[in-house]
């Protein structure tokens, strides 16, 4: 679930290329892969890959897997480096962050196990409401653990989102809020941007701060902007 990946309204309506089509036709319902997952469904698809629901048996969990694109599998230098930086989310603990679970591959698929988050996005639940916009009083909460998630994230753990926006912030059955994608959505654009020389920001431009515009290294500050555009 772009992860917005991980519920199947969360991750429909992106575009997806011919590497993930191929991805999609690759497994099924029901089938065991990376030896201990078996897929339930299919959640939908990013940009960036095809996301399923599956049932982890060794640890007996629900997870969400976002399948990796698969000219990123073709290149062992480029997935290296992804799975170097994606494990490092996995230093990311804390309540209101989606969990990054594991980064598993083989010869010719490789997908990275996250928590699954029944709910939905900011961005859709926003697009629900008459005038498309919350109130102060329904935001409040939502902020709140918004910005402990950023505090751990930039002051504990010393990782930078880089693409924070309502898409990539889900809300579950309870009414917590989790950002999604913290450590992994800019490392995945960053990575299909190496493969295919089409080197654009790394954000989403109307939540971007001027700073990244300019083509700055993010940092903490970008994360902060973000958030503030985001409201």
């Amino acid at each position: 679930m772009l992860c917005g990946l991980l519920t199947s309204r969360a991750v429909s309506g992106e575009t997806s290329g011919n590497g993930l089509d191929a991805t999609l036709r690759e497994f099924t319902s029901g089938q065991k892969i990376f030896g201990r997952y078996r897929l339930t469904k299919t959640l939908g698809r990013g940009g960036m890959g095809i996301v399923w629901l599956a049932r982890d048996e060794e640890l007996e969990r629900d997870v969400a897997l976002k399948f990796l694109p698969d000219l990123i599998i073709r290149d062992r230098a480029v997935l290296s480096d992804l799975k170097r930086e994606t494990r490092r989310s996995l230093e990311l603990t804390h309540k209101n962050i989606v969990r990054i679970y594991d980064f598993v591959y083989d010869q010719t698929s490789g997908c990275i196990s996250m928590e699954y988050v029944d709910g939905d996005t900011l961005s859709n639940l926003r697009a629900d409401k008459p005038h498309k916009v919350f109130e102060a009083h329904e935001l409040k909460d939502w902020v709140s653990q918004l910005c402990e998630a950023l505090d751990y994230a930039h002051n504990h753990a010393r990782i930078v989102h880089r693409d924070l926006k309502p898409a990539n912030l889900m809300v579950n059955q309870r009414s917590d809020l989790k950002v999604a994608d913290f450590g992994i959505a800019r490392s995945l654009s960053d990575s299909v941007s190496k493969l295919t020389m089409e080197h654009g920001k790394s954000g989403t431009l109307v939540y971007m701060s001027p700073q990244q515009l300019e083509g700055e290294r993010g940092t903490h500050l970008d994360d902060v902007y973000s958030l503030g555009a985001s409201l």
